[in-house]
């Protein structure tokens, strides 16, 4: 009978073992949710360690051309009155915001732009890895001689990113400068102003990381 029991005893299955926890983890590591999350994090890196330089150009022709639909696009097309606008700009990411968002900043002063707006993630793929950038800065209106090409207000930079990162440098490209311009709407026999507004383009931009932290000075 003892025999029998031993014998029972040993041919009783051991319960299933736990994976051991260092295997947890390298699963987590690999996972796709995990290289997601890794890629997304190191075009926002991308984003925010350097200077971007920034070089505009603004005006009825350079509106024109790219489609734009609003006043300036629609007023004269004389490439004279495009101006040039050069600035460099840094991006600071505010932690718990989704989409990502943060807070940029010029990196020197200019009589044109304030010091300071406000950035924003605008488009993301399929594996929430940032694909599009906005941000908005402050402009006291920009002028052609006697030609206000921008009033003053919000001033919107619109912009693609390209590249992951880590096989191809980040990338802005793609740049489109916008305002909100007020197309009012039709409300029975009134004509309400002020309810309706849409961006239209005022003009491009081209963004490159600053090789020299002096360059180019703000206008």
């Amino acid at each position: 009978l003892a025999a029998a029991l031993v014998s029972q005893h040993r041919l009783r299955p051991s319960p299933p073992r736990a994976p051991p926890a260092r295997l947890n983890w390298l699963a987590d590591l690999f996972s796709p949710d995990a290289a997601d999350s890794a890629a997304a994090e190191l075009v926002l890196s991308e984003l925010c360690e350097p200077e971007w330089a920034i070089r505009c150009e603004l005006g009825a022709a350079v509106a024109a051309s790219l489609g734009g639909s609003g006043s300036l696009a629609r007023g004269r097309t004389d490439a004279s009155t495009d101006v040039r606008l050069d600035c460099g700009v840094r991006f600071e990411i505010d932690a718990g915001f989704d989409p990502p968002q943060g807070t940029v900043r010029l990196a020197r002063p200019s009589r044109l732009l304030a010091a300071e707006g406000f950035w924003k993630v605008s488009e993301t793929d399929d594996r929430d890895v940032p694909k599009a950038i906005s941000w908005r800065l402050q402009s006291t209106g920009i002028r052609a001689g006697e030609e206000e090409l921008v009033p003053p207000g919000p001033l919107y930079f619109n912009a693609l990113l390209e590249g992951d990162g880590s096989t191809l440098p980040l990338q802005l490209t793609a740049g489109r400068l916008t305002v909100k311009e007020d197309i009012g709407a039709d409300v029975g026999i009134f004509r309400a102003r002020g309810i309706l507004a849409e961006f239209k383009i005022v003009g491009a931009f081209e963004a490159q990381r600053a090789i020299d932290p002096a360059q180019p000075p703000a206008s």
